[in-house]
């Protein structure tokens, strides 16, 4: 029976990208307005966001908080963007949520992400949750998630991403994420460009919100293996699960935003707990190493132009290079600057296997890439692969030691759909 509701919610997807609260506002108030039962926090950002919410889940269940958590797109299952305690929603529990859903909805228009919006919300509230940490979804000021009344609000990063819905300019784009921002409640900032800072901190101080910038309010630094934070506090020494020179700022915009609720009261750190939750924070995919079969293995979602810089960056310090490059990549609005992604993420590649794959969303298909391509002056490297099974099995095969696999989220989750098909003998995150 729960295929019968998934196959329901699936059929929403052709409803595409609708901004807008209005379609979810009226649903939550069928379902009892489930979002005001319990204490919030918004995560916005052009990248960043997933990891800063994971750490920050982690940080809240380790201090004994019933903590919810709320992210998108899953990689392979819909349970995977509701999570209690870092557990998936079972699929009893997304059996009965779909159901009360599809008697409420009534057939009206409402989109994939509203509906599975609204399930969240409903979902913590039925298990009494005390805090949820919320992931917007592609935008802020009319995305289905900004009906919460959060705690502190927090954006991680502004680039170009969703330039047809959020606009063509970093400063419109900060204006749009800015719209998480609410009335008194404290906002903390990533490391952002001057020019989108000054949008989102004119819109915090005409709110009266308190912001808490990074590099200003507080500071992170790295000496390898670990991290240290400055802000009210200050630790030394940080054990972070998850890799990538990138992720020492989400490290600290979770700091922060974990002292600022000390500061409401609502929370007693403890450092023991802090360094024992950071060791055991998961997020499938970003940043991710394992070896097999005498490879070294690295998987990370660099979906964007900043996310590719990241990644590289990272790639260059870690010393992974030169590796074979394993890309898919999803371009909806056709304005995404692939060729250039594509020139980052090759600059130490020693071959290229190009992918088609299965997506919501538009991905890039081989013809799309030989259009692409046609300019490149280096094509012996490339190869056009019709799946990412068929680049695993050549990747298999090869002398390759290094592979990198990356793009769009939902490449990454079918290449983890591949492995488990293929049924390769991996460690346990995949």
């Amino acid at each position: 029976m729960l295929q019968t509701y998934l196959t329901w919610l699936n059929q929403h997807q052709f409803h595409g990208i609708k901004p807008g609260l209005c379609r979810i506002t009226k649903l939550l108030n069928r379902l009892g307005n489930p979002h005001k039962k319990y204490l919030t926090l918004h995560v916005a950002g052009t990248n960043g966001k997933g990891s800063t919410c994971a750490i920050l889940s982690q940080l809240l269940t380790e201090h004994g908080l019933k903590t919810a958590l709320y992210t998108s797109p899953h990689l392979i299952r819909l349970n995977e963007r509701f999570k209690i305690n870092n557990l998936d929603i079972s699929d009893e529990d997304l059996y009965e949520l779909l159901k009360i859903l599809y008697q409420k909805v009534m057939d009206e228009p409402i989109t994939y992400f509203e509906l599975t919006t609204a399930l969240a919300f409903l979902y913590f509230a039925e298990k009494r949750v005390d805090i949820a940490v919320i992931e917007t979804g592609m935008g802020g000021r009319l995305d289905a998630t900004n009906v919460i009344l959060p705690e502190v609000s927090v954006i991680t990063t502004i680039g170009f991403d969703h330039t047809k819905y959020l606009g063509p300019t970093l400063e419109k784009i900060a204006f749009e994420k800015a719209g998480i921002i609410k009335r008194g409640r404290p906002l903390v900032l990533g490391r952002i460009e001057k020019a989108p800072l000054r949008v989102i901190t004119k819109r915090a101080e005409k709110l009266s919100s308190p912001s808490y910038i990074l590099d200003q309010d507080f500071e992170i630094f790295f000496s390898a293996p670990f991290w240290t934070y400055k802000g009210e506090r200050e630790f030394s020494n940080l054990d972070l699960s998850l890799k990538g020179s990138f992720q020492g700022d989400n490290l600290a915009l979770a700091l922060k935003t974990l002292e600022i609720l000390e500061e409401k009261k609502l929370i007693k750190i403890e450092e023991k707990k802090v360094r024992s939750a950071l060791k055991r924070v998961r997020w499938v995919g970003r940043y991710e190493k394992i070896e097999f079969q005498e490879k070294e293995w690295l998987l990370d979602s660099a979906h964007n132009l900043e996310g590719a810089k990241a990644l590289v960056a990272s790639l260059e310090r870690d010393g992974f290079y030169p590796y074979l490059l394993i890309l898919g990549i999803t371009d909806e609005e056709g304005e995404k600057p692939v060729s250039q992604i594509f020139k980052i993420l090759t600059k130490h590649a020693s071959n290229i296997f190009v992918c088609e794959f299965s997506s919501p969303r538009k991905a890039l298909t081989l013809k799309d890439w030989s259009r692409i391509l046609k300019n490149e002056t280096d094509l012996k490297k490339v190869n056009f692969l019709h799946s990412p099974k068929e680049a695993l099995l050549k990747a298999l095969r090869s002398g390759e030691k290094k592979i990198l696999l990356t793009g769009s989220i939902y490449f990454l989750g079918e290449i983890l759909k591949s492995f488990r098909e293929l049924n390769l003998c991996l460690s346990e995150p995949l």
